[in-house]
């Protein structure tokens, strides 16, 4: 099988000179999570959340995220794009996939880009052609990254870097209550409607002297996002015995790209569209 068998075509394009703040909106419209940067008729980058994402943590305090509306492509963009051409096999674009760490590939004939190859294109082959080939078990991730519903989103960004996944499962307990995709922190909502910044009031007091009583009381206003607050609550989970094609369709059918697996109530791992694209490289795609 060709990877234009299975890729995405047209491709949506900013400009090097667009805002973030156009490209998110482009990128919810077309509800895709990534764009290519054209610059007079030639590719010259790769605008992903994930960039997005790394952008917001840069330069700011632990406690808050910054909004990048403002800030042009060109600043936030890869310029380093992986290609392949439409008549590469499928099975190297996917082991191309794994071993550089990447969710897509352009798609290039010659100098011109003719559509995107992405890890739910693959997901998508996988959930019509590789029934009962896996169950879960099988393919699933056993170390989940997890955060409690009142971690800040600074700490999620930093979680998501740390250990490079693109979604984390919010618990209560060993139960998990929610999902937080990659997308969902790009698009998060960071200001409040009315006042602007998101913000909490903190109290303290201090001491004007050494030895003196306490004096001052005094109120600092942060940002303070919380998991709870951008969490997916529509909770999807499936069983470690079930057919992994299965957590395919859910995960294309939901938007998300990974499922929390659960025996009972207790979460046992996740599956991901990574760990699918493994099962797809141990199939074989003829």
């Amino acid at each position: 099988m060709k990877v234009k068998e299975l890729m995405s075509a047209p491709v949506l394009a900013v400009k090097p000179t667009d805002t973030v703040a156009h490209a998110r909106k482009l990128m919810l419209r077309g509800k895709v999570k990534r764009l290519v940067v054209m610059e007079r008729g030639r590719l010259v980058g790769l605008l992903t959340v994930r960039d997005i994402i790394a952008r917001l943590k840069a330069s700011s305090p632990t406690w808050r995220l910054r909004t990048v509306d403002n800030v042009l492509v060109s600043r936030v963009m890869s310029d380093e794009v992986q290609s392949v051409s439409p008549e590469t096999d499928v099975n190297k674009a996917v082991a191309m996939m794994l071993d550089r760490d990447v969710s897509s590939l352009v798609v290039m004939d010659g100098d011109k880009v003719v559509g995107i190859l992405t890890k739910t294109d693959v997901v998508r082959y996988f959930s019509e052609s590789l029934e009962k080939r896996f169950q879960v078990k099988d393919l699933m991730s056993r170390d989940v990254v997890t955060v409690r519903r009142s971690q800040s989103v600074a700490r999620v960004v930093e979680l998501m870097e740390e250990f490079n996944v693109r979604s984390v499962v919010v618990t209560d307990g060993k139960k998990p209550v929610g999902v937080i995709m990659d997308r969902d922190l790009a698009f998060a909502q960071l200001e409040h409607p009315e006042k602007g910044v998101k913000e909490k009031e903190l109290k303290y007091t201090r001491k004007v002297e050494r030895g003196g009583r306490p004096r001052g009381r005094y109120v600092k206003y942060v940002a303070l996002l919380t998991a709870d607050d951008i969490m997916r609550r529509d909770q999807v989970t499936i069983n470690p015995e079930a057919d992994a094609a299965v957590a395919a369709e859910l995960m294309i059918r939901s938007g998300i790209s990974g499922v929390p697996v659960v025996k009972g109530e207790k979460l046992v791992g996740i599956v991901t569209k990574t760990d699918l694209l493994k099962g797809v490289r141990r199939a074989g795609i003829g």
